[in-house]
């Protein structure tokens, strides 16, 4: 390692961290945006603590709960933790690029690549689980590297631990997992493998995941049936060339060369040989992207960090000290142009109608999920918008209701943003308690028999005039800038149903 102030180096990279979590919470306090519509079902989740969810297990919901006890349910107290997890990426990507041997600069780079990444921009500035599995990865990075230069096994309790955390927090880091082991068999570094202390730490890992294990057995294992449908449903048919276009796209295009770079370092310097398996834990999981033509360039986002940090030592290794020095300082110049440029599209910082004109300016179109494909204002910014005036139109439905109807009535819908919004801001409007068929809201049904009014909000039309004696559109909900399908939707009232909802409810369950 070089010599240098290792108090130095921490005071740098908190301050970094400390300013990406600074602008995330300046502009969740000043932003004209709402709530994201994942956040309205993770706050309804959140009331509702269990060992397991269909579509996420239980870590991120539980940590929500606390945060929500602690701070409240304002956008800036949701959005704190997910800020602080990308901030905490930002901190361990600098680790790591000490532990690789870089210098100071080459840990700045490094860092400043992860606080401009567009991806990760994206993931802090809304509550979701996904702003924790780039800082869970990087801890599990960081403890790999540690184990390999220090050759000591018992790193594998920790790993274990936060692979087990991860897990509980996103299924899906199980790729990375599987990824990390094939890029281990691949090069000496599979004799760190075959010890009791891997052992361990893998069944440190098995004994975080029994309680959502048991919850997923005693539901008959709906998330994989989720996983299922979202992999036909959600995703659209991506071509190579346009899958390595995004992965080039979200990690901001002008940082390119530095994780391409860092990739050809991690194979060809004699330096790196120890650390080959990360390079080779990176390629099947690109691999697997193209294979399943995902649309989804976030999914292997978290090996960024090690390529970042790799890309930054090779500048490092420059021979020629002005050319490694000029080198340095144009590396730091892209980065910062790259976030200057995609900030405006990843993060709310700018209004809907401007950000429709920017994005158009920059040629750019984004498509990364079935039925929001092309949408003038990006999917991540347009579902923020228009839910409090949701409520606020359904409330206004709902007081055309005789007093015996409201009594007797209930809203329900068919999209968890939708049920979510309106039960968040359901009391300060008093309208009646809401049942939705989508996700974990399936599992909080059904509603009482009892109920002869249903207050229907996305739902479809010919669906209820074949369930209700008489269906009425009360009003159209518009929001301009919204995603298309969330532009018009009608608020019905459906009087006289046909059916016992005990019966029915199992039949009209949506795990997308």
């Amino acid at each position: 390692m070089p010599d240098r102030s290792t108090k130095t180096d921490f005071f740098i990279l908190t301050g970094l961290s400390l300013l990406l979590l600074l602008y995330h919470m300046i502009l969740s306090t000043l932003a004209s945006y709402g709530y994201f519509i994942d956040e309205l079902y993770y706050i309804a989740c959140s009331k509702r603590l269990a060992f397991g969810y269909i579509d996420h297990p239980p870590l991120s919901i539980l940590l929500l709960a606390l945060n929500r006890w602690i701070l409240g349910d304002s956008i800036p107290a949701i959005r704190f933790l997910p800020a602080l997890g990308v901030a905490g990426t930002v901190f361990l990507t600098g680790l790591i690029t000490r532990r690789f041997g870089g210098s100071r600069t080459a840990m700045i780079i490094a860092a400043l690549a992860v606080i401009v990444m567009p991806i990760y921009l994206l993931m802090g500035s809304f509550y979701s689980m996904n702003a924790f599995e780039p800082a869970i990865w990087a801890a599990i990075i960081y403890c790999m590297i540690r184990l390999v230069q220090e050759e000591n096994t018992k790193y594998w309790i920790v790993i274990g631990l936060l692979m087990g955390t991860g897990l509980e927090m996103k299924h899906t880091l199980m790729v990375y997992i599987a990824a990390l082991l094939f890029g281990l068999l691949l090069t000496g570094n599979r004799r760190f493998l075959w010890n009791r202390w891997f052992i361990y730490g893998m069944l440190c890992c098995l004994l975080l995941l029994v309680p959502n294990l048991a919850w997923q057995y005693l539901h008959g294992f709906p998330s994989l049936e989720f996983y299922h449908n979202a992999m036909i449903n959600k995703n659209i048919p991506t071509s190579p060339l346009h899958i390595v276009f995004d992965q080039m796209l979200f990690a901001n295009p002008l940082a390119f060369p530095l994780w391409i770079a860092g990739l050809a370092f991690i194979f060809l310097s004699p330096d790196m040989k120890k650390y080959r398996f990360l390079g080779w834990a990176y390629l099947p999981l690109l691999a697997m992207m193209i294979a399943s033509a995902s649309s989804r360039p976030d999914r292997i986002a978290a090996m960024y960090t090690v390529l970042f940090a790799a890309g930054a030592v090779a500048i490092d290794r420059l021979r020629h000290p002005s050319i490694q020095r000029s080198a340095a300082i144009l590396m730091i110049a892209m980065l910062i142009i790259g976030g200057i440029l995609f900030t405006p599209i990843t993060t709310p910082l700018l209004p809907p109608s401007v950000v429709k004109q920017y994005i158009s300016a920059l040629g750019l179109s984004f498509n990364l999920e079935s039925g929001k494909k092309d949408e003038p204002v990006p999917q991540w910014l347009a579902d923020r918008l228009g839910w409090y005036e949701l409520a606020s139109d359904v409330a206004r439905v709902c007081q055309t209701l005789s007093e015996d109807e409201k009594r007797n009535s209930i809203i329900i819908s068919t999209n968890y943003g939708e049920a979510g919004a309106l039960e968040l801001f359901g009391p300060g409007f008093h309208l009646p308690p809401v049942y939705a068929t989508h996700n974990n809201y399936h599992l909080w049904g059904p509603p009482p028999d009892s109920i002869r009014t249903y207050i229907a909000v996305f739902v479809n039309r010919d669906d209820l005039d074949k369930m209700f004696d008489h269906v009425i559109e009360a009003r159209i909900h518009t929001c301009k800038n919204c995603t298309r399908q969330q532009q018009q939707i009608p608020i019905y009232i459906a009087r006289g149903p046909r059916f016992s909802v005990t019966t029915e409810w199992p039949k009209v369950k949506s795990y997308n």
